[in-house]
């Protein structure tokens, strides 16, 4: 136990607050003591000693049940807690952890050498503020690096919420304070879709199998991911089938006479149907050849990427009058509420839609915009009430009888 009165120090800079009758006299108890390395003090609020004792025990009771995030057992660093998430969770993941292998090592570079209870709410926003202000550069870039942007903050936010709620659940934290942190706001609805004029200059630029990875993206609507893991032996006589999907749900596309005549064009030499000539496998990247082949089109406004693709794709199924629920199933979307960022009518469908009520402005121009006798009189009259004081009408009653004779 460790109990002492802050008025009972002899120290030089104490002396004018030490008391005489200390330790009998009035002044509360203050318990000091450390769990795990960690300090624990506060007032018991109480001046008498065996109930200070009391309050202490209980005090310490409450920290070691775990109360305070902490149990009896070593500590664990978040270090060694990620390499475990890594090992058990992340390895079962579509991408085998790749991901989150990169993203623990940037963690890692924050939080690494913390104890897993020694994370509090404070020192996350601590570490968003700071993520926000990095920088980062690619390999063999010599130029400033690129700021930080909010959405990457937010996925390493993501897994740090992962790595946290795992160590509760496997019962090495008793609450992740992570799940009191909000995710950075981001604007990253685009609304940029391609013309039909772009669309047939991107495909003329591209070549050999890029140029059908593009043509698929527009006709199907596919994401990147899906179409670069695809592998031959998802592709019937009359569908494709994406297996790894976003949403981790199997999706069929049945083939269309022009998907047909793009994929009977191509090899069966590899596994995977977009595949490196030179190694044999699925391409990791396709930046570059994207960006050459958007300058070699002559597209260079806006904010084009290659999900640009998908998003154009699916704005012109919806565009042309397609249901929801039909693009909802080649898209892979499971709620019409994701899939209203892909609506973008076109002006004449604007235009078409503000004519429904043209018939109120049938003969506009003949309209009579002379006030009727009847209508004029009532006119005279309101006039009168908001007026002068000599020209009010003075009895009430004689104006409610000439409003009643009017209506």
């Amino acid at each position: 136990m460790s109990l002492r009165k802050r008025c009972s120090r002899t120290e030089p800079e104490w002396s004018a607050l030490y008391c005489q009758a200390s330790p009998k006299c009035q002044h509360v108890w203050y318990y000091d003591f450390r769990v795990n390395r960690r300090r624990y003090r506060a007032s018991t609020e109480t001046a008498d000693k065996h109930k200070a004792r009391d309050i202490e025990a209980k005090e310490r009771a409450r920290i070691l049940e775990g109360r305070h995030g902490i149990r009896r057992q070593p500590d664990l660093t978040f270090r060694q807690f990620a390499a475990v998430y890594l090992r058990d969770h992340s390895v079962h993941k579509r991408d085998g952890g790749t991901r989150d292998e990169y993203t623990i090592a940037r963690l890692n570079a924050a939080f690494g050498s913390l104890v897993l209870h020694e994370i509090t709410v404070h020192r996350i926003e601590q570490w968003k503020r700071e993520r926000l202000q990095s920088r980062w550069k690619a390999h063999g870039q010599t130029s400033p690096g690129n700021k930080i942007r909010p959405a990457t903050v937010n996925r390493e936010l993501d897994t740090l919420k992962g790595i946290l709620g795992k160590a509760v659940e496997w019962g090495k934290l008793v609450e992740s304070p992570a799940t009191k942190v909000a995710r950075l706001k981001v604007e990253n609805r685009r609304t940029r879709i391609l013309t039909p004029q772009e669309e047939q200059r991107l495909v003329a630029a591209c070549r050999g199998r890029f140029r059908a990875l593009v043509a698929l993206a527009l006709l199907t609507g596919a994401r990147k991911g899906e179409l670069l893991t695809l592998k031959w032996e998802n592709v019937t006589p009359d569908a494709i089938v994406f297996l790894q999907t976003k949403n981790g749900r199997m999706r069929r596309i049945p083939l269309s006479p022009a998907v047909r005549t793009i994929l009977d064009d191509l090899t069966r030499n590899w596994p995977w149907v977009f595949a490196n000539p030179v190694t044999g496998k699925a391409y990791t990247s396709i930046l570059k050849n994207f960006q050459r082949a958007l300058a070699r089109a002559g597209i260079r406004t806006g904010d084009v990427t290659f999900h640009t693709l998908r998003h154009t794709a699916l704005s012109r199924m919806i565009a042309e009058g397609h249901s929801d629920h039909t693009v909802m199933s080649i898209s892979g979307h499971s709620t019409t509420r994701m899939l209203e960022r892909y609506t973008h009518p076109t002006e004449a469908l604007k235009l078409g839609a503000l004519e429904t009520g043209a018939y109120l402005v049938t003969n506009w121009s003949q309209r009579d915009e002379r006030p009727t006798e009847a209508g004029a009189e009532v006119e005279e009259l309101l006039g009168k009430f908001g007026g002068r004081q000599e020209d009010r009408t003075p009895d009430l009653c004689i104006a409610n009888a000439a409003l009643s004779q009017l209506s």
